[in-house]
């Protein structure tokens, strides 16, 4: 074994980490001059103390006696990257994220950190996509046997899913496929629409929504739809119709309310847009859902405000 190397090493993670020779030594249940020792090559760390040395620098044995081991700027970076070489797991990330956070809080930071916080997270936020598309797969896997409302619900979430992850196209040939299969199912209709929405593809989804609500113009999923694109289409008339006739047809759509107040607060029209979230509230409050209401009334004051 080179002591040179194991030297140079544990004299990178040291200074990675920002601490003296001391505090390693107390960390570790030494002295100093041992540590002192390793860094100059004139020994090497007893055996039994490999595992502590690579468990405190969170790094693997081997690491230690790599002649290019890799230095990183401080700990946060070092476990950042070993997070990116396993973003299942939570343990290293709860680890990066806790350094990440120190750096910040004693602003001991600069734009490679902030990047590499970023970066952090955007890991994490694979991992839960990861387990979000499992799961919906399973839900999914299961509502099949029945396939009732809330198994059409299931996938319409998963497709939203996978169009924020640039796999829009994957949802129209999904959805093309089952549309072909069975073009007088109303859901059909209803998922490739959604699949051409979430796609952005808006003068499709329009030409879908008139074809479906000549065969099912009472259906208020495919309304609140025809709404939805009528507005992305700034066919502001046709989108307030649209949702109108789906809330009265079904006034368990709030989202129609939502994106009404939406439109009117676009257009500058806050008064209106006030008296629909006042309503909203109430909607609410009929079924027991205070917590949303928080959020009603903060667009209430905003819209005062404004």
């Amino acid at each position: 074994m080179n002591a040179d190397t194991v030297g140079i090493n544990i004299k990178k993670l040291r200074e990675e980490n920002q601490i003296t020779q001391q505090q390693l030594a107390d960390s570790l249940g030494i002295s100093f001059q041992a540590v002192s020792k390793w860094e100059c090559g004139n020994t090497l760390p007893d055996i039994g103390i490999l595992p502590q040395i690579a468990e405190f620098f969170n790094v693997t044995i081997d690491e230690l006696f790599q002649s290019r081991m890799t230095v990183y700027q401080n700990r946060a970076g070092r476990l950042s990257a070993l997070y990116e070489s396993d973003i299942h797991d939570s343990e290293i990330y709860e680890k990066a994220e806790k350094e990440y956070l120190r750096l910040l809080q004693n602003d001991d930071f600069d734009e490679r950190d902030i990047f590499g916080y970023a970066y952090l997270h955007d890991l994490r936020h694979r991992y839960h996509s990861e387990v979000a598309e499992k799961y919906y797969l399973e839900a999914i896997s299961l509502g099949s046997k029945i396939k009732d409302e809330f198994y059409y619900k299931i996938q319409r979430q998963y497709m939203y899913l996978l169009s924020t992850l640039g796999r829009s196209n994957e949802n129209i040939e999904n959805q093309t496929r089952n549309f072909e299969s069975d073009p007088n199912n109303q859901e059909n209709h209803i998922l490739l629409l959604c699949a051409y929405i979430f796609a952005n593809e808006n003068k499709k989804a329009y030409e879908l929504t008139l074809k479906a609500l000549d065969i099912f113009p009472n259906n208020g999923i495919i309304l609140t739809s025809a709404g939805d694109v009528a507005q992305r289409l700034n066919f502001y008339d046709k989108a307030i119709k649209y949702w109108n006739l789906a809330f009265e047809i079904n006034p368990e759509l709030i989202d129609t309310r939502y994106s009404l107040v939406s439109l009117l607060s676009e257009q500058g029209k806050n008064e209106e847009a006030i008296k629909e979230l006042e309503e909203i509230i109430l909607w609410n409050n009929d079924r027991g859902f205070e917590i949303e209401n928080k959020w009603v009334m903060k667009e209430i004051a905003k819209l005062k405000r404004d």
